[in-house]
């Protein structure tokens, strides 16, 4: 039986296509290309969104900050001549409750999200030139 399976084995041929190592890494490359031009689409759709919600989170901040007094505080230090200095740690208590925290924290992350996907589509713009060129599929 093993010699029969062995002679089977033997007069088998099998010869792959002249062009299956060039299809193969078409369709490899192709694919990679695929899955950047969906992260591209991703990263920028992210970056539109925190944008957009940039605005609102910025009207909030400026109404915040008008509400709070923060202004009266700040404007007092530059008004009164020596005042400040001998109160400083109250005053600087004051000037930092009357800061609008939420706000603040909430426009940084939109403004830390929108840069973090800026940086994601230039670095997918890159690797899909990259890819392109070293493939010659641009």
């Amino acid at each position: 039986m093993s010699d029969n399976l062995y002679d089977i084995f033997l007069n088998t041929k099998h010869e792959p296509e002249s062009d299956l190592v060039e299809k193969t890494w078409r369709k490899v490359v192709l694919r990679e290309k695929r899955v950047l031009r969906l992260k591209l689409y991703l990263f920028s759709f992210i970056g539109l969104v925190s944008l957009t919600g940039f605005i609102p989170a910025f009207k909030m901040l400026l109404n915040d900050f008008t509400q709070s007094g923060f202004y009266e505080y700040l404007s007092l230090a530059f008004s009164s001549n020596g005042l400040i200095f001998s109160y400083w740690k109250e005053f600087s208590y004051s000037l930092l409750q009357s800061l609008p925290a939420t706000s603040i924290v909430l426009s940084l992350i939109l403004v830390l999200i929108f840069f973090l996907s800026l940086r994601y589509i230039i670095k997918q713009i890159i690797n899909n030139n990259r890819i392109g060129r070293a493939y010659g599929m641009a």
